[in-house]
């Protein structure tokens, strides 16, 4: 408990007092947001010990105006000071703190000819939750909450320990009987380094510390929210800001071996450098637990199709990909152009027998004006109409797979960025973009970590030709024409808005499977209905999976 120096006041300068705050580290203070919005210069003061200390805002809990949530504010001190900060309740522990009535108590600075702090005493508990933010605190003993005392902590009176921080009063002439608190539970949603300070059960809190800081700027994503509910076996009804906040809901709400098994999927997700960081963190302070490895890469039908020297025929090469590497290729054949479907699908019919029961995917490797075609709806068993969509399907650049080609050592820097970033993350191309190819071609060049792209209606020529050009690795499209005004309400806007929301977290070798997904669901929905996996084209180019050469060399 201490002697109790950690409770301040908040204001202006020269002792113009606004509110309360309480002292959380040796140079941190916590407060309202509303308390300090607007202040250009606020001040604190330790009342009867430090006063008119200069203070800078350096945190919020996102508070816009009344009635908001995330009415919370981090206030810095120039210099530490030497008084003891409150000691904090654990969460899990403030519902029973509070419960059978127990009192606690509360602190403010309204306005006085004294100047002095008022006191005050209340009840709470999680059983007076208001709008799953605030618990509704009621004062006893006749002594009633005014305008000064928002921010002060709400805390046990016997023991010292602070469950929870004053936000908000039902002031009635001035005065209240009436108000509310956030408890610790909701300051930490809104400040996570809260965290460090709080007297958790679980992992030390150095482990806990070291974790948070390397989890709390990663995204809580749709592929995270998958990896939690396999973990725990059930789908988390909140939305966590970060991928820390749902660690810490795994770790105080369920059994430590479900917390192990989220932890290895999560540290699977991270991207470079941030694996090494966590693989690192999980052998000093939970040995057991490494970072899920990623799935063996999947085994490929490769078809290679290349422009032959004479107009209207192709040089047919079909490979068979797996453990990583090109296995067997059969024999390049010449074919006319109308005879490209039925020999590519008796090729891949034949390759695809070495595979049967794996895991496995078709690649197209096909010219620019190929890129396009509905290679889905080709038959990978023509006597029984087997539907090569059935499969992971995707298209590829066939220039990239020459030897010496600047497209593929382009293509492997834009992967190289994608598969450190850990997640798809697509720029979307409306149908309302009017660049032209030259702009285009420079948007991509000024911009290297644009590695996957969503067109809301079939790209042009010249901007497939700019995008491939520039090593772009991913791109999306349906293929249809975007009907209607180009505008945010138009179908093309739509279906490449939900193209994107399906990929935007998934991580770059989760894609082929994706677009599987989203075909499958397309056959679903009604056919009068548009849906972003009909007719869907994915080019995924991977330029590590490069098969041999063909035996003969090809010129286009």
């Amino acid at each position: 408990m201490g002697d109790w120096q950690w409770r301040a006041w908040v204001g202006t300068p020269g002792a113009g007092k606004l509110g309360a705050a309480f002292l959380v580290t040796p140079t941190r203070l916590l407060t309202c947001a509303h308390t300090v919005t607007g202040l250009d210069d606020p001040r604190v003061g330790f009342p009867g010990l430090a006063e008119d200390l200069p203070a800078r805002v350096v945190a919020s809990g996102g508070w816009r105006g009344p009635g908001d949530v995330g009415d919370v504010a981090v206030l810095e001190l120039e210099e530490p000071v030497p008084f003891e900060p409150a000691a904090l309740a654990d969460p899990d522990d403030a519902g029973g703190l509070a419960a059978g009535g127990r009192e606690f108590g509360v602190y403010g600075f309204p306005a006085r000819k004294d100047d002095n702090e008022r006191h005050a005493t209340v009840t709470t508990g999680p059983h007076l939750l208001t709008r799953n933010e605030w618990w509704e605190i009621r004062t006893v003993h006749g002594v009633p909450l005014e305008k000064g005392y928002s921010g002060s902590a709400v805390y046990d009176i016997a023991t010292g320990e602070v469950i929870g921080m004053v936000t908000d009063a039902e002031l009635r002439g001035g005065r209240a009987g009436i108000g509310w608190m956030l408890p610790l539970s909701r300051l930490r949603a809104h400040w996570e380094p809260l965290d460090d300070l709080l007297p958790l059960r679980w992992l030390t809190g150095t482990a806990r510390s070291d974790l948070r800081a390397l989890l709390k700027d990663v995204p809580f994503t749709e592929a995270l929210t998958a990896d939690l509910e396999r973990a725990v076996g059930r789908r988390p009804r909140e939305r966590f800001g970060s991928a820390w906040a749902s660690v810490r809901y795994v770790a105080e709400g369920f059994p430590e071996q479900r917390l192990a098994g989220y932890l290895g999927a999560l540290g699977g997700r991270l991207p470079e450098p941030h694996r090494r960081r966590f693989a690192a963190w999980a052998r000093w302070h939970l040995p057991g637990v490494e970072p899920a490895r990623e799935a063996p890469a999947p085994a490929s039908v490769i078809v290679r199709l290349e422009h032959a020297t004479f107009p209207k025929e192709y040089d047919l090469t079909v490979h068979t990909w797996f453990n990583d590497a090109d296995q067997t290729a059969q024999a390049t054949v010449r074919v006319p152009e109308s005879e490209v479907r039925g020999a590519v699908q008796d090729a891949v019919a034949l390759a695809s027998r070495a595979l049967v029961g794996g895991r496995w995917m078709i690649e197209f490797a096909v010219p620019e004006g190929w890129l396009g075609k509905p290679f889905e709806r080709w038959y990978i068993d023509v006597e029984d109409r087997t539907p090569m969509r059935r499969y992971p399907l995707v298209v590829r650049d066939v220039k990239r797979l020459r030897p010496g080609s600047i497209r593929r050592d382009q293509a492997h820097q834009r992967w190289r960025v994608l598969k450190e970033r850990g997640r798809t993350d697509p720029r979307v191309i409306g149908c309302d973009d009017h660049r032209g190819a030259a702009a285009f071609q420079d948007w991509l060049e000024a911009n290297p970590d644009h590695c996957a792209l969503v067109y809301t209606t079939s790209p042009s020529k010249a901007r497939l030709a700019a995008a491939l050009g520039n090593g772009v690795p991913v791109m999306l499209w349906t293929r249809t024409t975007c009907s209607g005004p180009a505008h945010d309400d138009c179908q093309g806007h739509r279906l490449g808005e939900a193209l994107a929301a399906a990929v935007r977290d998934a991580r770059p070798e989760e894609l082929p499977h994706i677009a599987l997904d989203l075909r499958r669901k397309a056959l679903g929905a009604p056919k009068d209905a548009p849906h972003c996996g009909r007719d869907l084209t994915l080019l995924w180019d991977d330029p590590s999976r490069l098969p041999a050469d063909p035996r003969l060399a090809m010129e286009e």
